[in-house]
Parts: structure tokens; C-alpha cells; sequence
């Protein structure tokens, strides 16, 4: 929200350019999907997409794009385990972000081919933006929190891990029978729906 306050004031964009386009309302979806629930980055998305929406004079078009960024933004990172994959959802989240100002473009009988140029420029580039911001800042929460992501996860769970490394030497027949346990714990979690990544590496 403070950066939708702070958007309204930059005298960097060219004219034809939206204030919102420089918002970058990914981010919080993304951090709250990992560190909270998806359910909870909804509300949440949802409600700043309305309080920016106020700030520019309840402009519906600035509500939409927003809001359906949010909704995009936590379905595309809800199942990502790697933090490349964070960086993939970014390219995904831009393109996104075009196909949303090319309807909005065509809705209000947009002809001018500047405004479609640069919006789709700054709006593939705000999902990339929010992406790289999430991949910095992420670490920090977690630490700052004490929230054990998949991310994480999925660096305990690495083979080459110092401690497993020693577990295959002196005790080769536990480490062997715990890989086989990792992997039943996964497959009965995914089969259930639960959490597999956090299963296999407990």
C-alpha cells in the first residue's frame, strides 16, 4: 500500500503509463504463499487491491488488474519447491501481467500503439521485478520468523549434506533404509494430499 502511495507521486513514467503498472503487489502474494498459506496471501492481496484502488480514485481498471494479478501470482507459486522455480513464476506473472493490460487496452478502445509498447514493458517487468525481490527477501523472513519453507526443505533433504554424507559411511544400512523410508513417507503424502517434501525429509 505504501508503494501505491509513493506511485503516485513518481515523475519517472511517461505519461501513457499507469501508476499501478509500478506496483509491485506480487511480492506480498508470493512471501505470504510461502511463508503463510495461500488462503491467507488471497485475503490479503485482495485487500490491498481495494485500499490502492481507493488511492487512485476508486478506478475499477486499477482494482482488476491488481486483484487478478493476486489471484494469478498464488496459484503459480503454490506448488513451487525450488527457488528457480520462483524465478520462472516471475516470466509467468509477466506475461500475465501483458495479457491483463492488452484486455484492459482493448476494454477502454485503446489504439495508440506507445501506451500498448510501454505498458506491456513495465508490466512484464513488474512480475520479474517481484520475483527477484521475493528470491532476496525470503531468506530473511524465514530466519526473521523462524519458518521452515519448502525451499528450505528441499536444501535438507540434499544428498550431499555433510551429515548424510557421514550416515552413508558408518552406518551404510541406515542410510540406505532411511532413503527407502523417504521415499514411502513421499508417495503416501502425495497420495493423501499432504505435505511431501516436509514427509520425506523428516
Amino acid at each position: 500500500v505504501l508503494i501505491g502511495r509513493l506511485s503516485l507521486f513518481s515523475t519517472f513514467l511517461p505519461l501513457t503509463v499507469p501508476f499501478y503498472l509500478i506496483i509491485p503487489i506480487s511480492i506480498s502474494s508470493m512471501l505470504l504463499t510461502f511463508l503463510v498459506s495461500s488462503n491467507i496471501s488471497m485475503i490479503t492481496g485482495t485487500l490491498i487491491s481495494f485500499f490502492i484502488s481507493i488511492m487512485f480514485q476508486m478506478d475499477f481498471s486499477v482494482f482488476v488488474f491488481l486483484f487478478l494479478n493476486t489471484c494469478f501470482t498464488t496459484f503459480t507459486v503454490f506448488n513451487a519447491y525450488k527457488r528457480s522455480d520462483l524465478l520462472l513464476s516471475g516470466y509467468f506473472i509477466g506475461c500475465f501481467n501483458v495479457l491483463c493490460i492488452l484486455g484492459i487496452g482493448l476494454l477502454s478502445k485503446e489504439s495508440s500503439y506507445t501506451w500498448y509498447g510501454y505498458n506491456t514493458l513495465f508490466a512484464f517487468g513488474n512480475g520479474v521485478f517481484s520475483a527477484m525481490v521475493t528470491l532476496a527477501l525470503l531468506p530473511y523472513f524465514e530466519f526473521l520468523f523462524k519458518i521452515t519453507t519448502n525451499q528450505t526443505l528441499l536444501e535438507l533433504a540434499n544428498l550431499n549434506h555433510p551429515l548424510l554424507k557421514r550416515l552413508m559411511m558408518d552406518a551404510p544400512g541406515t542410510y540406505q533404509h532411511s532413503l527407502m523410508v523417504a521415499n514411502l513417507s513421499e508417495a503416501a503424502a502425495e497420495a493423501i494430499g499432504a505435505n511431501n517434501i516436509l514427509c520425506r525429509v523428516g
